[in-house]
Formats: C-alpha cells, structure tokens, sequence
C-alpha cells in the first residue's frame, strides 16, 4: 500500500509538472506571437508608408506636380473643391495644354486623393520646383496655392502651413 501511494505521488507530481510546462509553452507562444504581430503591423505601415507616396514619387512635371499640390490644398475644403478644380484650370490653361488639361486634372485628383498631409506635397517636389522654375513662377505658383486657401473663407491651418513651407522652401 504505501508503494501504490507513492507511485500515486509521483503520478501527481508529474502531472503538476507537466501542467506548468504547459503553461510556460503557452505564455511563450504568446509572446511570440505578439511579437509577430507588432513586426506585421510595422512591415504594413512601412507598406502603406511606400505606397501612398508612389503616385507622388512618379511625378517629374513640375506643372503635374503644382496641379497636384493645388488639389491637395483644396481637399482641405471639399465644399469648396469643384470652385478650386475651375481655378487651377483657369490659371493653368496658359502652362499646360488645353487638350492635356482633362488628363491632368484626373490623375491630380486621384493622387492628391492618396495623399494624406498636406505638407507632403511640398517636401516631395520641392527639389523639382526649385530646379525646373525660375522666380517668377514660383511666385505665381505661391499666388495660385494661396487663392486656393482663401478660396470660401479663411485658410484651414494645414492650408496656411503648407504655404508658409512652399514659401520657405522656394523663396528662401
């Protein structure tokens, strides 16, 4: 009898045993996984980080890329955006032509439509306005932004930030 408690013991204890390594096994899956799924959810944002500024990064025409930050400015305002759409194309008719301009106006609305700060526009095509413009455009370019701030009321603060920006980065 006392072998049969012994033995009865020692199935006790193993099972004990075996419970808490169980319960070690399960806490680190846990932690593994966690750690998995903060590595998946960095690795996404960097993906979506990359694929927001695709449509940006394609951009090499400084006039694309003026109508682009135009729209993005007016996004600011969606009431506002149709009266900012007749704008650009009213002072961009003598830069871009007239048969282009339906295109242009499409696909500058589609980006500006995956951009998600306003200031981004400015960063990206800073370095392009800077080498493709002369003076006296980015100074037209500066008036054009600003009337599509002003454009139904005062400028939103992103609005005036990024103007502030672009009138930092060109004019300085």
């Amino acid at each position: 009898m006392p072998f049969l408690g012994l033995l009865l013991m020692v199935a006790a204890g193993a099972a004990v045993w075996w419970w808490r390594l169980k319960m070690v096994k399960e806490a680190g899956s846990e932690i593994i996984d966690s750690v998995e799924r903060m590595r998946g959810a960095y690795k996404r944002r960097q993906f979506r980080k990359a694929a927001e500024a695709a449509p940006l990064a394609s951009i090499q025409n400084p006039a694309i890329a003026a109508v682009v930050f135009f729209l993005v400015l007016a996004n600011e305002k969606p009431m506002q955006k149709d009266i900012a759409k007749e704008i650009v194309r009213e002072r961009m008719k003598d830069i871009i032509h007239v048969s282009d301009m339906d295109e242009v106006m499409v696909f500058a609305d589609w980006t500006a439509g995956s951009v998600v700060n306003v200031d981004d526009p400015v960063r990206r095509f800073r370095d392009l306005w800077l080498t493709s413009l002369d003076e006296i455009e980015r100074r037209q370019l500066i008036a054009i932004a600003e009337e599509i701030a002003v454009m139904g009321g005062e400028p939103t603060p992103q609005q005036a930030d990024a103007i502030q920006r672009l009138k930092r980065s060109l004019l300085n």
